[in-house]
This record gives C-alpha cells, sequence and structure tokens, in this order.
C-alpha cells in the first residue's frame, strides 16, 4: 500500500540522531477550552547533519512523507521533502 502524508507544524525535540518530533496544534478546543498539542515523530533520511535535525525547536515546517512503523516508535512520517522556515537565535 502507498501512503502520502503531509504535515505542518513546528519542529520538537529530537528523538535521536535521525528522527524528531513535529508539534501540531489541535483546531478544536477540549473540554477546558485548552488546545493540545500532538506529537508526531519524523524520520529523516538526511542524517543527524541536516538543516530537519539542526533547526531550533519552534521553526516552522512542513513536510511531505510516507507511513511506515518503527520497533520503537510506532507509527512514524518518513521526511521525503521538507520546507523549515528556522527561528532566529536571540540575541
Amino acid at each position: 500500500m502507498v501512503s502520502a502524508v503531509f504535515v505542518t507544524g513546528r519542529l520538537g525535540k529530537p528523538v535521536d540522531s535521525v528522527t524528531r518530533f513535529v508539534e501540531l496544534d489541535r483546531v478544536i478546543p477540549g473540554p477546558m477550552g485548552e488546545y493540545q498539542v500532538d506529537q508526531i515523530p519524523v524520520v529523516t533520511y538526511g542524517g543527524p547533519g541536516c538543516l530537519f535535525m539542526k533547526a531550533p525547536i519552534g521553526s516552522f515546517i512542513t513536510v511531505k512523507g510516507h507511513l511506515e512503523t518503527r520497533e520503537k516508535l510506532g507509527l512514524v512520517v518518513c521526511l521525503e521533502l521538507e520546507e523549515i522556515f528556522p527561528l532566529k537565535k536571540k540575541k
């Protein structure tokens, strides 16, 4: 089965040297009016030195990829194309 996934959100914390969470805000508030954040594990083939792994937490990202399962993480998005808008470092 072929899969295609598009995810738009913010870069979260790294999981390992080639995996990082992408954070998505839910569009419908919970019962107390708060908006929950979902964390999607995304795996890159670019290695630990690529922009996906080095960009600051909170950077805006759009990802195109496919779905796979990994033993430790379960369902993950495997990165094929990304567009990253890195946050500027605070002075």
